[in-house]
C-alpha cells in the first residue's frame, strides 16, 4: 500500500490509469471559455486565466495579493469572510451566487474550495456571464439544437431530434 493518499479521481475511476490531469490541467484552465480565479486559503490571488483577464477585473498586479483589496462594495468583504469561514468548517459545497461587481455586468459566481489531502489549501472561483448563458438557453428554447448545428456544422446536411415533439425533422441548409 501506498503512503500516499490516492486521489478521488482515481479511487473513483473517473480518471484514466496512468494518466495524470496536471498534465493538461493549466491549459484546461486558460481555454476554458469562462473565468476562473485561483486563491490560497488566505484569500490570495495565486492564478487567473485569460477569460478573466479579458471579461472580469483582472490584473497582474493581483497576482500575490489580497483579493479583497479589489472589492469595491463595503459589503463584499464580510460577504467573502463568511463564505470562506463556511469553508474553513468544512463546507464542501461550492457556494453560487449572482453579482454586478462591475456596473452593468451580472455575472453567476461558483466558489468551491481546494481540498489536498483533506487539508484546505485554496479557493477556485468559476465566472460566467448572465447575458451569455441566457442568450445560450434563448436558441436552445426557440430553435434546440438547430441554432447550435447550424453555427458549428454549417455545411452539413442534419437530422435534428426534436424531443419535446418526438419527432424527427430534416434540416437543410
Amino acid at each position: 500500500m501506498s503512503s500516499q493518499v490516492e486521489l478521488a479521481e482515481v479511487a473513483e475511476s473517473r480518471i484514466a490509469t496512468d494518466w495524470g490531469l496536471d498534465q493538461w490541467a493549466d491549459r484546461i484552465l486558460e481555454q476554458a471559455g469562462f473565468g476562473v480565479t485561483v486563491l490560497d486559503r488566505h484569500g490570495t490571488v495565486m492564478y487567473y486565466n485569460k477569460w478573466a483577464s479579458e471579461h472580469l477585473d483582472r490584473k497582474p498586479e493581483y497576482i500575490g495579493n489580497d483579493v479583497r483589496k479589489r472589492h469595491r462594495r463595503a459589503v463584499t468583504n464580510p460577504r467573502f469572510d463568511a463564505m470562506l469561514r463556511l469553508f474553513e468548517e468544512g463546507r464542501v459545497e461550492p457556494v453560487r451566487y449572482v453579482a454586478r461587481p462591475y456596473g452593468r455586468t451580472t455575472i453567476l459566481v461558483t466558489v468551491s474550495p481546494i481540498r489536498v489531502d483533506g487539508e484546505l489549501v485554496g479557493f477556485s472561483q468559476v465566472v460566467l456571464l448572465k447575458d451569455e448563458i441566457q442568450e445560450l438557453c434563448a436558441r436552445f428554447d426557440e430553435s434546440g439544437r438547430e441554432s447550435f448545428e447550424r453555427e458549428m456544422l454549417p455545411d452539413t446536411p442534419a437530422v435534428a431530434r426534436d424531443p419535446a415533439a418526438g419527432q424527427c425533422s430534416s434540416r437543410r441548409s
